[in-house]
């Protein structure tokens, strides 16, 4: 029977392996990647921490802080990829409009 705590370690242990050598010149991309993850594998590992936590900051069961926490998280990562998406699309306006004022100006020339 498989445990549960490798199911949930291996995607884990693979978040590391995968994307840090990707994150090449993002030292703090790299930090978080780890402290994340290196956390994630902590309370895998020793449940009763997330337990006491939650009890500390009020929350009943430790299940549910990892919840409240994953809620926030993933609002922000939302937000930080939608404003990333609206630079982008900034940035293509941008060009598109200078390659088209440049070619207008070619054909003028001509």
């Amino acid at each position: 029977m498989i445990n549960i705590k490798i199911i949930l370690l291996i995607p884990l242990v693979a978040l590391i392996v995968i994307l840090l050598p990707r994150l090449k010149n993002k030292t703090f991309y790299r930090l978080m990647l780890v402290a994340i993850s290196g956390i994630g594998i902590l309370f895998v590992l020793f449940p009763s921490i997330t337990d006491r936590l939650a009890h500390f900051v009020g929350v009943g069961r430790g299940a549910d802080l990892v919840t409240y926490l994953f809620m926030i998280f993933f609002f922000l990562g939302g937000v930080i990829l939608y404003s990333k998406i609206r630079k982008i699309e900034a940035d293509q306006t941008e060009l598109v409009r200078k390659i088209s004022i440049q070619n207008a100006e070619k054909l003028n020339n001509k």
